[in-house]
């Protein structure tokens, strides 16, 4: 078996040519067990090594060392293919990319022996470390770039802002609403275990899919509204009040429930309510509980979940001794309790943050989150600016009809793709 040669930085380098200018080249390949032939180098490079260790000691190699590259038109046309495919969103795999460097090394100008080109494993480690790529796990899943909701991102929040101050909607009377599932078992994906042990089994009480069904809502004071549970089969009772003098806006989301007949007759039974819908595929950008209190509920429903598991306590067993399920007592407490522990302040800024309580003057347009420099949305924040302008030119020429309004608090906002957001049970 071949003995890999060492690797040494520029600093112990020149540490050997200074020796063998004191004594000889041979006494300082023996001293520091260095083939001659490299301490002849490095005297030759002495200048060169001086050089580069100013800029960077830690250095090994001189400019131009090291093993050549298979091709350099190899390497730029798979970085561009890389590229163009996430560009789409589309998923990049260690093997497409191994087999995309067979394909190009084949037509390439500047390559050596085809054969002798594999597009190996250790090819591929240095390929993605060459060109600051790595393996990355998906942060969402979605049909649609994000810039298709763009648009509809701005229209709602220049609806919401003009529906508030129309009506004058205090904040006390703004509503999110999100329903949410949570599981009988919430098994994590990792854990700490022994270096190279083999199989990691986690234990369940196998009720992995089964769920129960979460009503949060909360206002934009801060004030939370109890959760509204449903186990399958459940009676499903009003989550919001009825009766109310002042106006007060609802937002959710496009769940087919939401908007249908049944319920917008509903709602116009003394609620005094008008809802804003977040248009489908948007939730995620602009839901106040998806974006901000979704995570830090369920996160402490799983370290609930993770104590029980390791405890003793309120647990029961079948005859066969398997383990039961939690009880329906436990996993409501557990979810009052998650939602008592969700911080005040935290919800407040969430209506900020989506758009629902900014100012109408644009001043705290800076805080959406989604229209953040470097989200994937970024532009709207642009397009804001100028639809909010366009509203003022149109306020001050006195075109808005008050029968216009009227027909908009009546029909909502309008939804184009109604069937891409459905509740996440």
């Amino acid at each position: 078996m071949e003995t890999r040669r060492k690797k040494y930085d520029l600093t112990f380098k020149l540490t050997v040519v200074k020796f063998a200018e004191q004594n000889l080249g041979e006494a300082a390949a023996r001293h520091f067990s260095v083939d001659p032939k490299r301490v002849r180098e490095c005297r030759k490079n002495k200048a060169e090594l001086q050089r580069l260790s100013e800029e960077d000691d830690k250095r090994a190699r001189l400019r131009g060392g090291g093993r050549k590259k298979a091709s350099e038109e190899l390497e730029v046309s798979v970085c561009e293919w890389i590229h163009s495919m996430r560009a789409k969103h589309l998923r990049v795999s260690r093997k497409m990319i191994r087999a995309k460097a067979k394909e190009v090394y084949a037509t390439v100008s500047d390559g050596r022996d085809e054969e002798s080109f594999t597009a190996s494993a250790g090819w591929l480690d240095k390929f993605l470390r060459r060109n600051d790529f790595s393996v990355r796990r998906r942060t969402t899943v979605a049909q649609k770039d994000a810039k298709h909701f763009t648009e509809k991102l701005v229209n709602f929040v220049t609806y919401t802002t003009r529906i508030i101050k129309a009506k004058k909607i205090q904040p006390k009377n703004i509503i999110a609403m999100d329903e949410t599932a949570v599981w009988f078992d919430m098994v994590g994906s990792t854990t700490v275990d022994a270096r190279g042990a083999r199989s990691v089994p986690l234990k369940t009480t196998g009720h992995e899919k089964s769920h129960l069904t979460v009503v949060l809502a909360a206002k934009a004071d801060g004030t939370k509204l109890k959760p509204y549970i449903v186990f399958k089969g459940g009676i499903k009772e009003r989550v919001v009040g009825k009766l109310s003098f002042a106006p007060r806006l609802l937002a959710w989301d496009s769940y087919r429930c939401h908007i249908s007949a049944a319920t917008k007759a509903e709602l116009k039974r003394g609620y005094n309510i008008t809802t804003a819908v977040i248009p489908g595929g948007c939730t995620k950008y602009i839901q106040a509980p998806d974006v901000v209190w979704n995570q830090p509920f369920k996160a402490s429903l799983h370290e609930s979940y993770d104590n029980w598991m390791a405890g003793d306590v309120d647990k029961e067993y079948t005859a066969g001794g398997n383990m039961r399920a939690q009880a329906r007592r436990l996993l409501v407490s557990r979810v009052l309790q998650a939602w008592e522990k969700l911080d005040t302040e935290r919800l407040k800024n969430s209506f900020k943050v989506c758009g629902l309580t900014v100012a109408s003057d644009g001043s705290e347009d800076h805080l959406i989150h989604c229209f953040k420099e470097r989200e994937p949305c970024a532009s709207g924040r642009e397009l804001l600016v100028q639809a909010r302008q366009a509203e003022l030119a149109e306020a001050g020429e006195g075109e808005v009809e008050e029968s216009d309004m009227e027909e908009e608090f009546a029909n909502e906002l309008v939804i184009e793709d109604r069937g891409d957001d459905d509740s996440d049970e």
